[in-house]
């Protein structure tokens, strides 16, 4: 598949049928997101993989989505490394610079899994104590932070592209 077919072939789904995502396609969408640009090299951010039906739909109650999330068979958490960026680039790498890398990377995981044929949907709005503790990262968690989820799964349905913005609207 060309790469402009990826990008215009992406779209958030919003309903998944049960069907497992295997392990290969995990990694391989995995390796896609490791290729992600980041501030200084640094990749101030950290993923836990999430293949736990129980655990999956126990974040997508804490976010009051459970529709959104029933039939997903995986999820990759992304947490920012304030610190990891703070070292080189000080207050902005801990306030932005690591925000930029987590959601670069979860933006290359999405791009990942529509080549491979595999639905997402980026997630941004859950419990994020929950999701410390779902993670067995208690407290603080090592300085992590949860910043977003990308469901991964597959659909029966036609799923149409929401509307965007003209591209001239959009110019400043």
């Amino acid at each position: 598949m060309e790469f402009s077919d990826v990008i215009k072939n992406r779209i958030s789904v919003r309903a998944y049928n049960g069907k497992e995502v295997s392990q290969e396609n995990i990694q391989e969408i995995l390796e896609m997101m490791q290729l992600a640009p980041s501030a200084g090299h640094k990749q101030a951010y950290r993923v836990r993989v999430v293949t736990d039906l129980e655990e999956i739909a126990r974040v997508g109650k804490g976010a009051g989505q459970e529709d959104r999330f029933e039939g997903a068979t995986a999820m990759i958490v992304f947490f920012v490394v304030p610190e990891d960026a703070g070292e080189r680039f000080g207050e902005r790498g801990r306030d932005l610079y690591c925000v930029q890398d987590a959601t670069l990377a979860c933006a290359y995981a999405q791009l990942g899994a529509a080549s491979l044929g595999v639905s997402s949907l980026w997630v941004g709005s859950f419990d994020e104590a929950d999701m410390m503790e779902m993670c067995g990262l208690p407290g603080e968690g090592g300085g992590l932070r949860p910043i977003a989820v990308t469901l991964l799964g597959y659909t029966d349905e036609k799923v149409e592209r929401s509307a965007r913005k003209d591209l001239k609207d959009l110019m400043v």
